[in-house]
C-alpha cells in the first residue's frame, strides 16, 4: 500500500485576493498522509526530512521559487517568495519524503494587489 501526502493551503488560500505592501509573500501549506495522520517531530513520519518546494507564477509568466520548512507545529510547512505586483498567481507546491517516497502536490489560484 502506498502513503500519498496531501497538501492544504493555510495562506493563500484558493481565490483569494490578499493586498501586500512589500513585495514578499508568507506561503503556509498544511501536509498529513492520505489516511489523515499529521506530520510531527520525532515520529514515522518526521516532517524534518520532507522536501517542499514552492513556485510562485504571476500573470506575466514570471516565476518565483522557495523551499518551505517545517514550522515547528504539526503538519505545517512555512516560507516566502518575492511577489511581482499584481495580478493573477498560480502556486503550485511539491512535497516529497524521501526516506517512504511519499509524495504530493498542490496547485491553488490567487490574486495579488499590491498597495
Amino acid at each position: 500500500m502506498s502513503v500519498q501526502l496531501c497538501l492544504q493551503p493555510v495562506y493563500p488560500l484558493p481565490g483569494q485576493q490578499i493586498r501586500l505592501k512589500e513585495g514578499r509573500l508568507n506561503l503556509t501549506v498544511q501536509v498529513t498522509l492520505s489516511c489523515g495522520m499529521p506530520t510531527c517531530a520525532g515520529g514515522r513520519w518526521n516532517p524534518e526530512r520532507f522536501k517542499l518546494t514552492a513556485r510562485l507564477i504571476s500573470a506575466d509568466q514570471r516565476e518565483m521559487t522557495t523551499d518551505l520548512h517545517f514550522s515547528g507545529r504539526a503538519s505545517e510547512f512555512s516560507g516566502s517568495v518575492e511577489t511581482a505586483g499584481s495580478g493573477s498567481c498560480s502556486l503550485l507546491v511539491y512535497a516529497q519524503d524521501p526516506e517512504t517516497g511519499a509524495a504530493g502536490r498542490l496547485n491553488i489560484q490567487f490574486r495579488i494587489k499590491t498597495v
